[in-house]
């Protein structure tokens, strides 16, 4: 009789979940991925995919909730916890323990603090266009009161090819990673959305379970499964602090979002967009994971069919390239072959080169044949080659927090300057400012444009009055370690790289 109690709240709960307007379903991953991921222009191959069951599955959305209807989610708890009334400003679900951290090279790359619940989709592309992108929206309960703190969980879109590799979760406009400490209710509020229900508190993470506010009947009833079934040892409810939402931020808030999502901030629908050689193999890993310790519940939401390849012409220097989507076969590329393999030899006889977009060629008509050569051939005389020195990129550096150029700096961009102008016929240049990390991202951006306009002032009163493309990358490229005075005085400072014209 007791067990057939616990069956019917249990079914309760389960209907409970199922009225709700995000509904969440078990898939096989793959299969999701070559069926339902690629949209025009991209063709799939050998995929792998690491985590536990329950942080990856699908879901549907009402338009009214999510801006993503459809798609795939990771998570780094269970993705189930995500649909339903925001009951809670610290949702929380854990698969691992916390003295046992995980290991991911990529994010190690990105990140020094250890990583929790770590799951991951891999695969390899083949893009039939120069401009790849899919959609996205990534929430966290690490909103609001984590903003600026060492409790970020990370994620990433990692694009690369044999050479170079690329996170393309970008903050629009910017270089810089999207992640809890970018896009948020203080930085680029233009891409964020509030879901907080909760008037910040200042608690301390992993205290014990403190219920002052039962929340609703679903949500009770839910608790009193976990508090029969669950483990009292599980890591996730160390940190369950349970609080009334506040009044007045109800008034503020949409509520059909905060009826249907559990996350207390989400971004808008972003995109991830990256410029690639058209006919070439990439791999590209969405991975996503728990940061210092394995609570306080993150996920990113994939959009369906959103990732597409198109020909975009407003790429920089762009030069148009054939379309062979119908000549070649590109799960041979998938396999390992290079396009100079498998291109059919009327093309081979009129592209030089394979197509590259950084070289590419005419289109040539499907059913053409090799042009015959003249009966005689007049050789044009070779132009004559021009030796032009290398032109040494500059780093200006700056004083803690200042944007200001000394004495002795402004000596070595002036005499960087002097070098320019001499070679100015073969040569251009752009700026990036970058700083330690200290403090938030937020005002790190903000010094780094800061130091940015300051080169840009002397160059101008040094060459005259000109556009300069300038990158504001804050600290998420240190040329050395942040730990140390030495590293971070490496760290502030303004690249200026010189890019021979072509």
């Amino acid at each position: 009789m007791k067990k057939a109690g616990y069956l019917i709240l249990l079914i309760l709960a389960c209907s409970s979940i199922s009225n709700a307007q995000i509904r969440l379903s078990s898939i096989n991953v793959d299969d999701w991925i070559k069926k339902n991921f690629s949209g025009q222009g991209v063709v799939i191959g050998n995929i792998t995919h690491k985590g536990y069951p329950l942080s990856i599955l699908s879901f549907t959305s009402s338009a009214n909730v999510l801006k993503v209807p459809k798609g795939l989610i990771l998570s780094s708890g269970n993705s189930f916890n995500v649909a339903g009334y925001n009951n809670s400003h610290n949702q929380s679900s854990t698969f691992s323990d916390v003295s046992v951290p995980a290991a991911d090279a990529d994010l190690a790359k990105m990140i020094t603090e250890k990583l929790f619940d770590v799951c991951s989709i891999e695969f390899d592309f083949v893009p039939m266009d120069n401009s790849i992108q899919f959609n996205y929206q990534f929430g966290s309960d690490e909103y609001p009161e984590y903003v600026d703190s060492p409790y970020n969980d990370i994620f990433a879109f990692i694009v690369s090819d044999e050479t170079t590799s690329k996170n393309i979760a970008l903050v629009p406009g910017t270089n810089v990673p999207v992640s809890i400490n970018t896009i948020n209710f203080k930085s680029n509020q233009d891409h964020f959305i509030d879901n907080n229900l909760y008037k910040q508190v200042v608690i301390k993470r992993q205290d014990p379970v403190k219920s002052t506010y039962r929340g609703t009947l679903p949500g009770r009833i839910l608790r009193g499964i976990a508090s029969v079934f669950g483990d009292p040892d599980y890591a996730g409810n160390a940190d369950r602090v349970v609080i009334a939402p506040d009044p007045e931020l109800l008034k503020t808030l949409d509520a059909n979002l905060y009826r249907n999502l559990r996350y207390d901030g989400i971004t808008k629908k972003l995109v991830a967009q990256m410029y690639v050689t058209p006919y070439k193999k990439y791999h590209l890993k969405i991975v996503l994971a728990d940061v210092s310790d394995n609570i306080y519940d993150s996920g990113v939401f994939i959009e369906d069919r959103s990732l597409t390849a198109k020909k975009d012409v407003t790429q920089p220097d762009f030069k148009d390239y054939p379309d062979l989507s119908k000549v070649i076969d590109p799960n041979l590329i998938l396999q390992g072959k290079k396009l100079e393999d498998i291109i059919p030899d009327a093309y081979k006889t009129n592209i030089q080169q394979p197509v590259d977009v950084s070289q590419p060629v005419a289109a040539t008509p499907v059913d053409a044949r090799p042009s015959p050569l003249p009966k005689a051939e007049v050789t044009p005389t070779p132009a004559k080659s021009v030796s032009v020195p290398v032109l040494e990129n500059t780093v200006i550096y700056f004083d803690f927090d200042k944007s200001d150029i000394s004495a002795t700096e402004m000596v070595k961009l002036k005499e960087a300057m002097e070098r320019f102008r001499k070679l100015s016929a073969y040569y251009n240049f752009r700026i990036t400012g970058h700083t330690d990390s200290i403090g938030s991202m937020a005002y790190n951006v903000a010094l780094s444009r800061r130091r940015n306009q300051s080169v840009i002032d002397a160059v101008n009163q040094i060459l005259g009055k000109r556009d300069l493309p300038a990158q504001a990358k804050s600290f998420t490229e240190p040329a050395a370690t942040n730990s140390t005075d030495s590293g971070r005085q490496a760290n502030r400072r303004v690249e200026i790289m010189f890019v021979r014209k072509e």
